[in-house]
């Protein structure tokens, strides 16, 4: 390679580097200092398990590959593990109990075990970075590609989640190398490209379940275009079929594959059915069955994994059986259809957030609607890739399908046409996710699990920095203004991108007024609690209560449960201590126990915090004077056996 296209190569790739890098480095980092989730704390051992044995049944309603991915540096490590509280039995879940044990067993090194899985991911990410620069950049520009790669690497709900090991940063770069592959065999329509095409898509699923809304997806995008309403194209849709249902068996080692449908042990009533009572089913191995038995159905084989149909069934029974939500403020069992929205809305950059209602009004805004379902019925022409912003022919790469569709330019400059193909295939996949994931009430508690969206939208709306978008001028530059106000938001809390809530929701500090649980504390700053408790040895005995699923002594942190709120002590079946607050002493308490529905902590409202770790974790220093202030203003005394006595409420 001579030196001049070696130096155009490097200017090439460029504004890649420029973003992925720095942002890679970031990334990593946050991997070191984070202590695990509740849901990593059953990932990592999950794989283990997976790759050493070849067993998947192991937290189940998530597929193996990116469990498995992540654990392949950990096992190549050696580390200590405890598999005394795993069963195989159906319905039952162990997850997180042999989770805690696989932390006990490798103490402090634990954290190093975990670093190291969730580097390993980072591949994905990167890919997912790679796919969305090419993407963008070839529909508007390096200025589309640019912004739309800033967009991904520097989004503080990503950084946050892709460094970790839960699946859902590696299912939106799946998800768009998905919809890349399809995009390309479109454009070039071969056997070559369909099996690439299945082969991702395989891949895909096995990264997350919910994108098995691609399966109808794939097959509806192609009738959309004409061009791939062929024979030619339904025989390599078919293919890509069969391809990514090699793939899925082949990730689960052909687990049980071709099972007969009324062999298996189901607890949801879409697939056991109800009780007689009508009520659902206890997921205990009692409990299981299956409505298809004695049925033709039930003869059939299911040319699937037995582990992935019994996850799909454990996920939708979470779903039938509801779990409580929070939102901004009030505690309810179940969920809201609007819950995703409302969370989007304060946790995204509120520069990504115009962005976006700038890109949805413009693209509004430039088509012509007298000439628009005129074009749309009429069938005789077919749909070129283009752009919705720009509405201008483009030749296809390696096809020789050229647009005959030209646009004609309307008053004051509006286009004549069709939302066209392209931005079809950009947001279909991420509306139908967010529809499907906004549709599933049962709770609503993770945003993480639309995460898989982003991509896409940060695709389409970068088209608006293209000079054929046609922007004005100074609306241009409130656009560039506006990506800069994105990543300056996103770095300001950095490195607790987890918690990060926008300027509109004032910030993280009052992120619990709006969202708690995983958006702002999932048990992740606990190694920063360690480093606090080090600094402070005066902070003895320390009063914890904290979300997460290991035991903080793990971490160095010698704690003793805090005294609950006697207020409500009445309303629990179980209290976490015997003993009665508030107690002068030091307390940490984090923001999910704090706000909890039970109320446990409720008494710490009442005095000033001390400090605060991250945003997720509030310090309390209390002394005597304040304690009995506060006894006094709502009527307890104390008890020699440490209950209260008199009525406060």
């Amino acid at each position: 390679v001579s030196s001049d296209v070696l130096v155009y190569r490097i200017r090439k790739s460029m504004n890649v580097l420029v973003t992925v890098v720095p942002a890679a480095v970031l990334i990593a980092f946050l991997g070191q200092v984070h202590s695990p989730n509740l849901d990593e704390v059953g990932h990592l051992p999950a794989g283990c398990l997976l790759v050493r044995y070849g067993i998947c049944n192991l937290y189940e309603v998530n597929p193996p590959l990116v469990k498995a991915w992540s654990a392949l540096p950990v096992v190549a490590a050696d580390p200590k593990y405890d598999w005394s509280s795993y069963s195989d039995a159906p319905g039952v879940r162990r997850e997180w109990e042999v989770g805690r044990d696989f932390a006990a067993a490798n103490g402090r090194a634990a954290w190093t075990l975990f670093a190291i899985a969730r580097w390993s991911l980072l591949l994905f990410w990167v890919l997912g970075a790679i796919v969305i620069a090419r993407w963008a950049k070839g529909l508007g520009g390096p200025l589309v590609g640019f912004a739309a790669t800033l967009l991904w690497c520097l989004s503080p709900e990503l950084m946050g989640w892709t460094a970790t090991i839960c699946p859902d940063s590696p299912a939106a770069s799946m998800g768009v190398v998905c919809l890349w592959t399809l995009r390309s065999w479109m454009k070039n329509i071969h056997w070559t490209t369909a099996v690439i095409a299945g082969i991702v898509l395989g891949l895909g699923l096995l990264t997350k379940t919910s994108w098995i809304i691609l399966v109808p997806l794939y097959p509806l995008l192609a009738l959309a275009h004409r061009h791939c309403r062929t024979r030619q194209a339904g025989r390599h849709l078919v293919l890509m079929g069969v391809v990514a249902l090699y793939v899925i068996n082949t990730g689960y080692g052909f687990d049980r594959s071709f099972t007969r449908l009324s062999d298996f042990q189901f607890f949801t009533k879409t697939l056991a059915g109800p009780n007689e009572d009508g009520s659902l089913r206890q997921r205990v191995p009692a409990q299981a069955g299956n409505r298809f038995t004695g049925t033709w159905l039930g003869e059939i084989l299911v040319p699937l994994p037995a582990s992935l149909i019994e996850g799909l069934d454990l996920q939708k029974y979470d779903f039938e059986e509801g779990e409580w939500s929070y939102l901004r403020g009030e505690h309810r069992f179940g969920g809201w259809w609007y819950w995703y929205a409302y969370a989007l809305l304060v946790k995204t950059p509120v520069g990504t957030i115009a962005l976006f209602f700038i890109a949805c009004g413009w693209a509004v805004w430039r088509v012509e609607w007298r000439g628009f379902w005129k074009r749309l019925a009429s069938s005789y022409r077919p749909w070129p890739f283009s752009s919705l912003f720009t509405g201008r022919p483009q030749l296809l790469p390696s096809s020789g399908l050229s647009a005959t569709f030209p646009p004609e330019a309307g008053e004051n400059g509006k286009l004549q046409g069709l939302v066209l193909h392209e931005n079809l295939i950009l947001l279909a996949p991420a509306v139908c996710l967010f529809v499907f994931v906004s549709s599933q009430t049962g709770f609503s508690r993770y945003l993480r699990y639309i995460l898989p969206c982003y991509p896409f939208v940060f695709i389409w709306m970068s088209q608006i920095f293209s000079e054929r978008a046609g922007l004005p001028a100074w609306l241009r530059k409130v656009c560039l203004g506006l990506l800069v106000w994105s990543v300056i938001s996103s770095l300001s809390v950095f490195p607790h991108s987890m918690s990060y809530f926008n300027e509109l929701a004032g910030g993280p500090e009052n992120g619990p007024k709006h969202l708690i649980d995983a958006s702002i504390d999932w048990g992740q700053d606990v190694l920063f609690l360690a480093d606090w408790c080090e600094e402070h040895p005066e902070a003895k005995p320390l009063n914890l209560s904290l979300h997460v699923f290991f035991d903080p002594r793990v971490a160095g942190i010698e704690y003793q449960n805090p005294p609950v709120d006697p207020r409500y002590s009445k309303q629990r079946l179980y209290l976490t201590s015997e003993q009665f607050g508030p107690h002068p002493g030091w307390y940490a308490v984090s923001v999910h126990q704090l706000y909890s529905r039970t109320k446990e902590f409720a008494y710490l409202f009442d005095f000033p915090k001390t400090d605060m770790i991250g945003y997720s974790i509030y310090i309390y220093h209390l002394t005597q004077e304040q304690v009995d202030d506060w006894n006094r203003k709502h009527g307890f005394v104390k008890a020699e056996s440490g209950e209260p006595k008199g009525g406060g409420g």
